[in-house]
């Protein structure tokens, strides 16, 4: 691996607004453009928002790969002249899937299709069947997103398939507030830590931010407790803590809390080799 600069967006993904997303990843990239990053990762469903999967209307955002919010990631890809990695409902030919799109010179290079869903994601999702492992400039990464984060051995394949570093967009919703944030916090260090450290790998983990419908009121999310037991899964808001975990398990770099934010990360080689070549080390490559 060589050093690498990333960008983690931490953005409001709004319900159906295709073309407010979309400007939002427009006004984000240029930005991680501009201070140097080389990969810009989005939230899970950042271009589409995350459905409600009881709605009549909850497919009416979907696309394939190649469809308009494609071709616009992958013209993004050119202008700004990095990867960019955006999350979106997918058509695919077996079915609908929660993918991150991954686009590069103006190209869609590839898809990773959630392969670990929820039973609720069942009624509108199909799972992926694929772990795949992507280049950039001597960098070698993956993605799992959201829930798959919680199963040791996806993390562990991607490991094993070269991947120095996992990007982990979510839409892993709770209240909007410092109670929420904390709680959130709290629920991901318990495995987060561990996938980086065990595996000897970087993660970068990317959440949306805000009311993606944009009907609640401040006095409603105070209304709402929280703690790291708590999923929340009735919610449609969602209280960011976006953050990148080194291979030795710590937190290196964490984005504002409560607001939208672009994380930018310098990704060194020198901690990963050092891991790598640790007398005690609980990864290894065949």
């Amino acid at each position: 691996m060589k050093d690498a600069r990333v960008a983690l967006a931490q953005v409001t993904c709004i319900n159906g607004d295709l073309e407010t997303n979309l400007a939002k990843h427009r006004e984000f990239a240029l930005l991680a453009s501009d201070q140097g990053a080389q990969i810009i990762c989005f939230p899970e469903c950042s271009l589409t928002g995350y459905p409600r999967y009881e709605a009549d209307n909850a497919q009416d955002h979907i696309q394939p790969l190649n469809g308009t919010l494609g071709q616009a990631m992958a013209d993004l890809s050119r202008e700004t002249s990095m990867v960019v990695m955006a999350g979106m409902m997918e058509k695919g030919t077996q079915g609908i899937y929660n993918s991150q799109l991954v686009a590069a010179e103006g190209e869609i290079l590839g898809v990773y299709r959630k392969t670990h869903i929820t039973t609720q994601e069942g009624l509108l999702f199909n799972a992926g069947n694929q772990l795949p492992v992507f280049e950039h400039q001597q960098v070698n990464y993956g993605i799992l997103i959201c829930y798959d984060n919680h199963y040791p051995e996806a993390a562990r394949t991607l490991a094993l398939r070269g991947a120095d570093v996992i990007f982990c967009p979510y839409a892993s919703p709770g209240p909007c507030t410092q109670e929420g944030y904390e709680s959130k916090q709290a629920r991901w260090l318990r495995y987060q830590s561990a996938r980086a450290f065990d595996n000897s790998i970087y993660t970068c983990l990317v959440n949306q931010i805000g009311d993606s419908e944009n009907k609640q009121s401040p006095e409603e999310h105070e209304s709402i407790t929280s703690t790291p037991e708590d999923t929340h899964t009735e919610l449609r808001e969602f209280p960011g803590g976006s953050m990148v975990v080194s291979p030795w398990g710590k937190v290196i770099a964490r984005a504002k809390p409560e607001s939208e934010d672009l994380l930018i990360v310098d990704l060194e080689a020198k901690p990963l080799n050092r891991k790598h070549q640790d007398e005690i080390n609980f990864f290894t490559r065949w």
